[in-house]
């Protein structure tokens, strides 16, 4: 590192923060559906535990051993009928159920990888997930069917009219948006919808008049929710940064701080942070734009993963994450510098406040406990 460069890499995270383009996952929460009404395989973490709890349920091994050998039968096969992916008590999942399901799923994964060992591994995790979730729904169809819970054409029309209207769009921008993300059609789609609000029927006769929701529950979810979104918002941090020379007294490292103690107190009495870093700045792509580092992608986001945008180190992300715009850190010692640092904007938020985001946090708490619930009531199953 060359002496113009001092301490730049320090504060960066491990990527080129040069030449990127924003990229950020603009899918919104949905809160009728725990978490979201948007039809996708299960979560990964917990398929293998529920298959696993199910004592009558038998797996077909050649289902699971690997995508490539899925995708087409081999001349083998020829002679057989039918496979058999799972058996449910007195129900079965064939295996041309299973490829149909998935088959949506499969047709985007190709559109975004290419061929490879890879891209087949990433198929047999679909197919996994997607056999989970369909043993999941047997299960609640066998439920349905003993309790005489059904879905009603009417009652998916209405489930397709809300999803739409929190995303702000039509049915028919709904249907397409859905056949665009996840390759779905628009029966595939509403069959989603009707399963979803199925399940959703069942764990409400489960758990009718038992959820309890305070005041606090939802000030301390909507404290979450706020801190969360912050966590993937790009904003825009600006620093001032004084080096140490290598080798520096005790006496001449007290100087430096002092002198970025003396600036702190400067910019809080209200000097401009563009100023004073022209002034007294040694961070040298930045010093002539007065502090101003460009858009930052928060580290763990799509954004900065994928490299399109730069991401500050952790442990300085971290100090401005809680910052709102037009403040600033105080003095802080990083390496062989002296940082202070602040938010020169950042992209807006959608909470207002907790009195307009209430209903919102009424229901993300309602899903997460019916979500538990689901969890429970499946495994004992």
């Amino acid at each position: 590192m060359g002496a113009n460069d001092t301490s730049t890499a320090s504060f960066y995270a491990d990527s080129d923060p040069e030449d990127r383009e924003i990229c950020l996952d603009a899918r919104s929460e949905i809160p009728d559906r725990h978490p979201d009404m948007e039809p996708k395989a299960p979560s990964r973490t917990r398929a293998p535990r529920r298959i696993a709890s199910l004592a009558k349920l038998v797996l077909c091994g050649a289902v699971l051993a690997g995508a490539a050998t899925m995708l087409e039968p081999s001349s083998a096969d020829a002679a057989v009928v039918e496979k058999i992916a799972a058996v449910i008590g007195d129900d079965s999942i064939l295996l041309s159920e299973l490829r149909t399901r998935a088959a949506p799923l499969i047709r985007v994964l190709a559109s975004k990888a290419p061929a490879g060992p890879q891209r087949t591994a990433a198929e047999s995790q679909v197919y996994k997930d997607v056999l989970s979730r369909m043993v999941e729904e047997t299960l609640e169809a066998q439920a349905a069917e003993r309790m005489k819970v059904t879905v009603s054409p009417e009652e998916i029309d209405r489930a397709l009219e809300n999803v739409a209207g929190q995303q702000k769009l039509t049915v028919d921008e709904l249907l397409l948006a859905a056949e665009q993300r996840s390759g779905l059609s628009e029966v595939e789609y509403r069959a989603e919808i009707r399963r979803q609000v199925l399940e959703g029927k069942l764990l409400s006769q489960r758990v009718r008049g038992r959820i309890r929701i305070t005041e606090e529950d939802l000030k301390n979810a909507y404290t979450r929710a706020v801190r969360e979104e912050r966590e993937r918002r790009e904003y825009r941090p600006e620093i001032i940064l004084l080096k140490i020379l290598p080798g520096s007294s005790p006496a001449a490292i007290a100087t430096r701080e002092q002198e970025a103690q003396n600036i702190y107190n400067q910019l809080k009495a209200g000097a401009s942070f563009e100023d004073m870093a022209k002034q007294y700045s040694d961070e040298p792509k930045t010093k002539d734009k007065g502090g101003d580092m460009g858009i930052h992608a928060p580290i763990k986001t799509q954004a900065a993963q994928m490299g399109k945008r730069p991401a500050l180190a952790e442990e300085v992300e971290a100090r401005l994450m809680p910052l709102e715009p037009g403040e600033i850190t105080a003095p802080f010692r990083l390496g062989d510098a002296i940082l202070i640092m602040g938010v020169k904007s950042r992209q807006p938020s959608r909470f207002t406040t907790y009195e307009a985001a209430k209903e919102e946090m009424v229901q993300r708490l309602q899903n997460e406990i019916l979500a538990r619930e689901n969890e429970s009531w499946l495994a004992d199953l």
